[in-house]
């Protein structure tokens, strides 16, 4: 049997968590020669608490409670690993609104494999972007936890599909006897965002004594908006001029007669072939001056007078929220080492969110008629009768107009249910685990304020719809061409696994250390469309759908071989074959070399993969908008801000029934040092190559080299009367999802600990966490290449968060008696507003001169937690995030959200926020 050495505990010991725990508190450690064995995240092999090869951060219930998170999602986020490619549940614009996804490495929500158990479960409803298929952090009980293992490096060998960047396991109590009740108040600083909490576990039956143990957890949870309105500076308001920004408000009309809609409503006359046939009028009605601001002459040109409006005044910075968490366990000892236990967890939320009025007008894909549908302009386009009742002009023309009173509203239900019945124990020298598993995610939608086309131009010709300020529409009619929308989007999965390990012969190190296993997965999506959107019948609302089933078999094994007393290699293998694709088969190797009891050196290399979704290669399709930095045309002639600033296109994709997986390999080599007594540090290179990677639209891209995408589409609209010889502002990108690219990933994490006893004083822990970006760069299909470390991008990931050099945590705890606090310092490094890097500053004034110094500012906050056990069964607790207040730094590119990124900068965008807690144990 392996026994734990001085430094293999060191190693233990300082990998354990963001926090200041020191140990992993599994279970209570025996003498050196008869430790218990546990498995470890990255490993199926039992061991006897040694640290494996790969770096596995572990926090434990310790950790999470110090960090004053109220949610697994706010704590897995806040690690250093995690960068852009993150979920952030503020972003409720997306097609996976409210949901919240880890993103180890930068490589996306669907690198990074989330698992409960060490097992899997069943992914969110909808995809991200309508691709990306992750694990919804919201739906795994806090209450429940009992440690979260965050492996960073490449594990598919051990876990299969989607593990390319890493692992983040969730491991649940498995035992737990008494009975505690907890509840917690939180409030903002600016006195809303309320979050009020009631949790409670009990548990019986002691499986030495009575053979069996009980428990069930409850964990419910409710969160009130915050309003983006309601924050100071360019928090509060799209124009961010005054703090050196850009006016991001809508409504504006141009000299070149472009522009958004206004709650006053226009006009543009039309002659009878459909082409303009005069300039933009305003209907009547009065506009606050400071809303007909910026003047002509400049990027942001509303010389044409339009009423410009706040788009700030419908967005939230914290949606409401609603959840639910049910979580039970049994084990039943059927000898001496044999358990059966069973699981069942259940997980319900409602989200409401809503966001600006919708406009009468947009451009899309019909996908049943496959054709683009434009109803601003063109053949398609909506228009108003000379004979309506608000039309001015008395010939027919293009009209445009937001009703202020009927923001677009979604209402997200989702239950996540996952039943679990296994079998553990020990046969023949085999440690042994089996079990089956069910686990189904559904999420019903429920969307109000948005138009069907169709009804709206039947509603105009007969003149029942009215537009202009202050303007109320029939409820009548209203329900026809603004009707609600449903759609849900279930995942689910159906498993059976085994897997066993024992130890082998003896060899100079130790025993040699085998496992075995096999699994076999039966996956099946059914992702809606929203209603009339395969037509592209809705205005601004996107279609997204897929739908399949695959069966997945794999087999794998693992060997650990202590060759030497000082050196220990793993090596491992899996197979898995899917009935959609074929096989994949990836290997990892990795050392440990230990040559005195204070140093030791590491590394591994593995290969990865991620299998193709339902929604890539199955019956699919996602017509969205994304954002491209500017029109390369259009932009260096007309300089306005319409063609040379961030803008909304369509991205069409298409599912590919020949889409092969995506690859990686990835490399890891590290030391790990005691210099002295109770001081522990680590440094870890790593590197991972993703080849083969599955990509859709992407219309930057493919705006900036159309030739090097010769199954893509580029659609513009038409010539502008004041540069009639250009092309028109660009539409969309129409695209097939193709394996395409290469990303290529590397850095440094550092980890330093220490501990310091202070006697009668107490005792002082202390913990520095860096992870560096030394590189991110993409390979396109036109085998472009693409830095985007430090900067803005990939502006194609989620939330288009940016790529930040530098995230780092410094955490410092003193511990007396009953008392604890704690304090966390999070940094987040600068990124340049370009989207890559050397690219053009993606804001500039109308001389070209770049805002902001083209920079989006650091970012650092303190958060405190303090603890004060009262009594044996009573405890408070209390914390304060974002102790300084710090704002989220100004940032004008970020999508879904307005000067601010949520992604990096949340916390700066909620401000201080006050937790106070109380738990009692019966």
């Amino acid at each position: 049997m392996m026994v734990e050495t001085r430094l293999s505990r060191s190693i233990r010991v300082m990998f354990i968590g963001g926090g200041i725990a020191l140990s992993m508190q599994m279970a209570n450690a025996q003498s050196a020669g008869d430790m218990q064995k546990v498995e470890i995240t990255g490993s199926s092999i039992k061991r006897a608490e040694a640290e494996t090869i790969s770096v596995v951060q572990t926090l434990s219930r310790k950790d999470i409670e110090q960090t004053g998170k109220t949610s697994i999602a706010e704590v897995v986020r806040s690690i250093s690993a995690d960068n852009n490619g993150s979920i952030s549940g503020s972003f409720t614009s997306g097609f996976a609104g409210s949901a919240s996804g880890v993103s180890l490495r930068g490589l996306s929500v669907s690198s990074t494999l989330v698992l409960i158990n060490g097992r899997r479960t069943a992914p969110y409803g909808f995809g991200d972007d309508g691709q990306r298929s992750f694990v919804d952090l919201n739906s795994i009980p806090l209450d429940a936890v009992d440690r979260i293992d965050i492996l960073k490096d490449g594990a598919s060998a051990i876990y299969g599909s989607d593990a390319i960047a890493g692992v983040v396991n969730v491991i649940l109590r498995q035992n737990y006897v008494g009975k505690t009740i907890s509840a917690s108040t939180g409030i903002s600083g600016e006195r809303d965002g309320n979050v009020n909490s009631i949790s409670g576990a009990v548990g019986f039956g002691d499986l030495q004594a009575d053979k069996y143990n009980v428990f069930l957890t409850v964990d419910a949870k409710q969160q009130k908006r915050i309003d983006q309105n309601s924050r100071e500076k360019w928090l509060g308001q799209a124009d961010a001029r005054p703090w050196g920004g850009r006016d991001q408000r809508n409504g504006h009309t141009s000299a070149g007669n472009a522009g958004g809609s206004s709650f006053l409503g226009t006009l543009r006359p039309v002659n009878a072939a459909g082409a303009p046939n005069g300039n933009v009028t305003n209907l009547p009605g009065s506009c606050d001056p400071i809303n007909l601001d910026p003047a002509g002459g400049t990027l942001h040109d509303n010389s044409r007078g339009g009423c410009l409006w706040d788009p700030v005044d419908y967005a939230t910075v914290q949606p409401e929220t609603k959840n639910l968490n049910v979580f039970a366990r049994g084990t039943l000892a059927l000898g001496e080492t044999t358990r059966a236990y069973a699981e069942v967890g259940v997980f319900k939320s409602e989200a409401k969110t809503y966001t600006t009025p919708s406009s009468l007008t947009g451009a899309g894909f019909d996908l049943v008629n496959a054709r683009v549908n434009n109803t601003s302009t063109g053949p398609d386009q909506l228009l108003m009768p000379a004979n309506h009742p608000d039309n001015i002009l008395g010939v027919a023309a293009r009209p445009r107009w937001a009703d202020a009173s009927r923001p677009r509203a979604s209402d997200m239900e989702s239950t996540v249910t996952r039943i679990l019945a296994g079998v553990k124990g020990n046969f023949a020298d085999w440690d042994y685990d089996t079990g089956v598993l069910y686990a189904e995610s559904k999420t019903d939608k429920t969307q109000n304020g948005y138009y069907r086309t169709s009804a709206m131009r039947t509603a105009l010709n007969n003149g029942t719809f009215r537009i202009g300020k202050g303007v109320i529409n029939n409820a009548d009619v209203l329900a026809l061409i603004s009707p609600t929308l449903y759609n849900s989007g279930i995942t689910k999965s159906t498993s059976f696994d085994f897997k066993a390990s024992r130890e082998l012969m003896e060899l100079p190190g130790g025993k040699m250390g085998i496992a075995v296993g096999a699994e076999y997965r039966k996956e099946k999506t059914d992702s809606q469309a929203t209603p009339f959107t395969d037509t592209n019948d809705i205005a601004g609302l996107g279609y997204s759908a897929s739908k399949g089933s695959r069966d997945v078999t794999a087999l794998y094994t693992e060997l650990a071989v202590p060759i030497l007393k000082t050196v220990e290699l793993q090596f491992a293998l899996r197979s898995d074959d899917y009935s959609d694709y074929g096989r994949s088969t990836t290997p990892k190797v990795g050392f440990k070399f230990t040559p005195n009891s204070t140093l030791a050196f590491r590394g591994t290399y593995a290969e990865g993969f991620r299998a193709p979704s339902a929604a890539e290669n199955g019956d699919s399709a996602v017509a969205a908008f994304t954002s491209i930095a500017n029109d390369p045309i259009r932009c260096p002639v007309t300089k306005l801000a319409a063609d040379c600033s961030a803008q909304s296109v369509g991205a069409i994709t298409v599912g590919n029934k020949n889409i092969k997986p995506e690859e990686s390999k990835s490399y890891s080599l590290g030391m790990v040092i005691e210099p002295i007594k109770n001081v522990n540090l680590s440094v870890d290179l790593w590197q991972i190559v993703r080849t083969g990677e599955i990509s859709g639209s992407d219309p930057g891209a493919v705006v900036e080299n159309a030739a090097g995408y010769p199954d893509a589409e580029i659609v513009r609209g038409e010539a502008t009367t004041n540069f009639p010889n250009l092309p028109g502002q660009i539409l969309m990108v129409k695209a097939p999802y193709l394996n395409a690219g290469e990303t290529k990933t590397s850095g440094v994490d550092l980890d330093l600990r220490g501990r310091l006893n202070l006697g009668n004083n107490g005792k002082l822990t202390s913990g520095v966490t860096v992870t560096y970006m030394k590189e991110f760069t993409r390979t396109d299909a036109a085998g472009t290449v693409y830095e985007f470390a430090g900067t803005h991008g990939d502006v194609n990931l989620s939330g288009n968060g940016g790529t930040p050099k530098t995230k780092v945590r410094f955490v410092l705890g003193w511990e007396n008696g009953p008392f604890q606090i704690t304090g966390n310092v999070n940094y987040v490094s600068s990124i340049s507003n370009t989207n890559q890097v050397g690219g053009e500053c993606l804001d500039s004034d109308e001389a070209g001169v770049a805002l902001l110094n083209c920079r989006i500012a650091s970012f650092t906050t303190l958060d405190t937690f303090g603890k004060w056990a009262f009594s044996k069964n009573f405890e408070i607790t209390a914390s304060v995030s974002n102790l300084l207040n710090k704002k989220a730094p100004l940032d004008v590119q970020t999508y879904g959200r307005i000067n601010y990124n949520p992604s990096l900068h949340q916390t700066g965008a909620v401000g201080r926020y006050f937790t106070l807690a109380g738990r009692y144990t019966f």
